[in-house]
């Protein structure tokens, strides 16, 4: 009676296992789509500081003068508007959601290596992101991201600190900037 039992249970199993089977094959949007896109996210404020401290600051310098000093022939008001162009870039970059774009284009070759280090298909600013799908996955890559800039570790430690703290947003900037009079 017991074997009968047990024959009679495995045959249930077999034939509910193999209905779900046939269900799933029937109805396939039915059926979880597993593939992920892996979005790697990093905090533009890290780079900036990590940058800022960099071997590849002397490269960059080179390479984009305007950071450095007003074009020749500048008249009084041009320089003094690029000082004040130049201190506003900085306070986003630093402080806000500004574009880093020139200083990982200092490590664009390592950029993929980065990626495939730390398993993502993309790379962005975790600012930039207004919506994700549930198949896609963010992983913060900021510290293998800034690696490539040999910051020390109290500089780690200051761009942990910064990280933790929410990021100036464009109303906070905009009176920062009309409290000290940088227009």
């Amino acid at each position: 009676m017991e074997n009968k039992r047990i024959a009679i249970w495995l045959v249930c199993s077999v034939a509910a296992l193999a209905a779900c089977i046939l269900f799933a094959a029937d109805e396939p949007e039915k059926v979880i789509d597993k593939t992920r896109v892996i979005v790697g996210t990093f905090d533009s404020r890290a780079v900036t500081l990590a940058f800022g401290t960099s071997p590849q600051q002397a490269e960059f310098l080179r390479r984009y003068p305007e950071y450095v000093a007003p074009r020749d022939g500048a008249t009084p008001e041009e320089i003094e508007q690029w000082k004040i162009n130049l201190k506003k870039r900085q306070f986003r970059q630093g402080f806000g959601r500004g574009d880093v774009s020139e200083f990982l284009d200092m490590i664009r070759d390592e950029i993929p290596k980065i990626a495939e280090k730390t398993g993502v298909d993309v790379i962005v600013s975790k600012w930039d992101i207004e919506y994700q799908s549930p198949k896609v996955k963010l992983v913060d890559i900021t510290e293998a991201l800034i690696q490539p800039f040999k910051p020390t570790e109290e500089r780690i430690e200051i761009i942990r600190d910064v990280m933790e703290a929410p990021a100036a947003t464009e109303k906070e900037i905009r009176e920062r900037e009309k409290r000290e009079g940088i227009y």
